[in-house]
């Protein structure tokens, strides 16, 4: 992507979230992106420019998650995927739907209340570069015993879906898929789990 094409509220969020301690890999969870994006969006704005900006895509639905209206629209789209997977067997119907603790939490609500379904919230663990199985939050439904649909707004590469995956599991829930508005990784399966989206992007090569 070119310089010009990165919006300034973006490099104002990644340099925000650094200055409050978070580490690179911590913000690319945050906004999204890879790691090496993040590297440069900290850079000073001339060294900025002098480096060639990482292929990377940034996906900003800021417009739809602060909107209670079009939240509800795109979660009757996203239902309406779940239930044609559930009736084409790719994925068994759930019986709870889990957020992953972050910015997709308020979209995992909304299809929640749209497939009338028990909320839980996952909370993989995040050591150095890598992603590890975490925590079910407590505070919300229980996952045990139960299938659980996974949902998130932006599925980057897929780490922290897998550790949400064996966060599950190790809570003896059975993970019967993923549900995300966007797909970025160009995968269908994570960890043996379908994933199912709304928007992928994928990187078109004339080489």
């Amino acid at each position: 992507m070119d310089l010009w094409l990165i919006p300034q509220e973006l490099v104002r969020k990644a340099q925000e979230l650094k200055s409050k301690g978070l580490s690179n890999y911590e913000i690319a969870d945050e906004l999204k992106v890879q790691p090496d994006t993040v590297v440069w969006l900290l850079l000073k704005g001339k060294e900025r420019a002098a480096i060639h900006p990482p292929h990377d895509v940034f996906v900003d639905w800021s417009s739809l998650a602060s909107h209670a209206k079009r939240m509800t629209a795109i979660a009757q789209a996203l239902g309406d995927l779940t239930r044609e997977s559930t009736r084409a067997a790719e994925f068994d119907e759930p019986d709870v739907i889990a957020g992953i603790e972050g910015s997709g939490i308020v979209l995992a609500v909304a299809i929640a209340k749209e497939l009338d379904k028990p909320f839980a919230v996952v909370r993989p663990h995040r050591v150095a570069q890598k992603k590890l199985p975490g925590l079910v939050n407590p505070a919300f439904h229980t996952v045990a015993g139960k299938k659980v649909l996974i949902a998130d707004a932006v599925l980057r590469a897929g780490e922290t879906h897998k550790a949400a995956i064996q966060t599950l599991r190790k809570a003896k829930a059975k993970p019967v898929g993923i549900l995300v508005l966007v797909n970025k990784s160009g995968r269908t399966k994570i960890d043996g789990a379908p994933l199912k989206s709304l928007f992928q992007i994928l990187p078109v090569s004339t080489s």
